[in-house]
């Protein structure tokens, strides 16, 4: 071990006795250094501390832990190995790390601590997916923003990757970053770092080895905004609804464009305007070898049926459409709501429906405690938009689904016997719930219990200044 590592890791004798609040403090304090000096276009100040944090200790001992939480290994692995597996870390390549190991997903993870901050303070405004501080809601919070005024034709398309392959040496330019690290970067593409199923990695299959390739896929998607917002202005559109020629001003300023991973959503007033859009971007995207899905790219009108297509339109689970009202009831002629998909709705009902038949000679609180975090995590991922109905309508399906569970483990008992086992009176009504004699209890989460809390639109430097007001009195 080198003489660092040796002094911090006798502060430290067991893992479990690590600090990490003065670990983390250690690290963003270096992440701020390169996300200001990015942000201020400073390219030369921000390198310094990005090979500063490539060597840190402390930025070494984050990454295992990720490493760890993520594979849920903390428990098996000595506090002796996982100090040697920090002191591995080094992009250098002076020991190779193979792909799949803990020690590569520990390395991208540390790799993307450098580069990240870097990349927060120029990625575009209309990229959500993959980026600390921003979540599926901010994106479709932003969609909102953009046709809750004046009703739209949206765009709504996959990207994924095209026959010939991602461009990786485009890619790698668009990066631009110092040769060591480019040199490692390189040597993760082409061992496929970026080869998985879909551009955009879920949590599962980061796990097996794509912790760095969501970056990487924001970071070859950078610019696109820019390009179709350009475009929009450069040339003349002509309305096919009014004959009349769409101002430059109105083509550029009117349009939205939303991206959270590999969704894609754009919206304009004007048909034209959007699928000339639609043909630049598919020009745009295969410069670096990607390509919008055919099954996945439609065109659709918010509030009226267009090609064939119903009003609204789904995006990331969320349903996104307007309804005509009377005149007493909005000055606008038409409201928009968001709320859960049909299709998200069904999914998370067969989930349920599963985890009940196959507990059928399980005990009751087996089956609460198996129940409630699936609820749980839904109905928090759709608290902040029209759920109510959707949050009641699945509380009378699941309703319906514990009752037969109940019936078939006691089909010679009356109604009444039953509901008196399973269902005991709780706040105002009876609740799916079993009681210990301790007084002790669990009840099954109804989704109507969760209260709806408005979005609030996302800020671009939340994550590093509101994180930097966790850290002040630690700075005194």
């Amino acid at each position: 071990m080198s003489n660092t590592s040796l002094k911090t890791t006798v502060e430290w004798q067991e893992w479990r006795d690590i600090n990490w609040l003065k670990v983390e403090r250690h690290v963003f304090k270096l992440q701020d250094r390169i996300y200001r000096a990015s942000e201020s276009r400073d390219y030369v100040a921000f390198r310094r501390p990005q090979k500063i944090l490539l060597r840190s200790w402390y930025a070494k001992l984050l990454a295992v832990r990720g490493v760890i939480q993520d594979n849920q290994s903390e428990k098996i692995w000595s506090s002796e190995k996982l100090f040697a597996l920090a002191e591995t870390l080094d992009i250098t390549g002076k020991v190779k790390s193979r792909r799949g190991t803990m020690e590569d997903y520990a390395l991208q993870i540390l790799v993307k601590m450098a580069l990240e901050p870097e990349w927060e303070g120029i990625f575009e405004s209309s990229c959500y997916g993959f980026r600390p501080g921003r979540s599926p809601q901010d994106a479709v919070e932003a969609i909102f923003g953009f046709v809750k005024l004046e009703p739209k034709y949206m765009l709504e398309a996959d990207i994924a990757k095209s026959s010939e392959g991602i461009n990786y040496e485009l890619l790698l330019e668009r990066l631009g970053t110092y040769p060591t690290l480019r040199r490692k970067i390189k040597v993760w593409l082409k061992t496929g770092v970026m080869d998985e199923e879909s551009l955009f990695p879920t949590e599962e299959q980061m796990a097996r080895g794509g912790v760095i390739s969501s970056f990487l896929a924001n970071v070859a998607l950078h610019g696109m905004e820019e390009q179709i917002k350009e475009y929009a202005e450069i040339f003349d559109f002509q309305s096919v609804e009014s004959g009349y020629e769409v101002s430059r001003v109105d083509s550029s300023e009117y349009l939205g464009l939303v991206r959270y991973g590999s969704s894609l959503a754009i919206a304009h007033k004007d048909i034209d305007v959007v699928q000339k859009c639609q043909v630049k971007v598919k020009e745009w995207l295969s410069e670096i070898g990607l390509e919008l899905k055919p099954s996945g790219t439609r065109v659709v009108h918010t509030l009226y049926e267009y090609g064939g297509e119903k009003p609204g339109f789904d995006f990331l689970g969320f349903n996104i459409r307007q309804y005509e009202v009377g005149k007493n009831q909005g000055k606008l002629g038409f409201k928009t709501e968001v709320k859960p998909s049909d299709q998200s709705m069904k999914s998370h009902y067969r989930q349920i429906a599963e985890v009940i038949d196959g507990h059928k000679s399980a005990p009751q609180v087996a089956l609460i405690r198996r129940l409630n975090p699936i609820i749980r995590d839904w109905v928090n991922y759709y608290s902040a938009v029209v759920s109510k109905k959707a949050f009641r309508d699945l509380d009378h399906l699941v309703h319906q689904k514990l009752w037969r569970w109940a019936r078939r483990r006691h089909s010679n008992k009356n109604n009444d016997w039953i509901s008196q086992k399973y269902w005991h009176s709780g706040e105002n009504r009876k609740e799916f719930s079993c009681s210990y004699e301790d007084g002790s209890g669990v009840k099954l989460l109804k989704h109507t219990e969760v209260p709806l809390v408005r979005q609030e639109n996302v800020n671009k430097d939340w994550f590093y200044w509101s994180r930097q007001k966790d850290f002040q009195f630690l700075n005194k």
